[in-house]
């Protein structure tokens, strides 16, 4: 995939994310996407799961997130990748910092992305997933 083409979709994607756009959002992944989490090794994989996520979890979540500074975007003909860090608010007023790398894969053949590969740590997941922390399944 054109490596540009990969990073307006990952911009387009996190652009949607931001308005809670979930129609938008799903308009930029294959018909089967897939979320893995690393060093989790988990993954949440098919599009009734990711819908879900979008419609249920993520405008829960997105009212937690105090603020995020992207560091660096860097792209090629596989993925984009974004290095970020988000600061989430914790529920005694608090905030923790989470420093996180997503890679967003290209599908040559749809020219969507194929799904999301984060690396951050457990306790970003658990914020992000919330109660959907129990649909991930390990990464073989």
């Amino acid at each position: 995939m054109d490596p540009q083409k990969v990073l307006a979709l990952c911009r387009e994607h996190a652009g949607a994310e931001a308005e809670y756009d979930v129609d938008r959002e799903l308009a930029t992944l294959v018909a089967e996407p897939r979320f893995e989490f690393f060093p989790l090794r988990m993954h949440i994989t098919g599009r009734a799961s990711i819908e879900k996520f979008y419609r249920e979890q993520y405008p829960k979540f997105g009212p937690m997130v105090a603020g995020y500074e992207v560091i660096g975007e860097w792209t090629n003909e596989i993925a984009a990748l974004q290095e970020y860090t988000i600061d989430v608010a914790e529920s005694d007023g608090s905030t923790t910092r989470y420093y996180v790398i997503s890679m967003m894969p290209g599908d040559d053949e749809t020219g969507l992305l194929t799904g999301e590969r984060l690396y951050c740590d457990e306790g970003f997941v658990r914020a992000l997933l919330g109660p959907l922390f129990e649909l991930l399944q390990p990464i073989a």
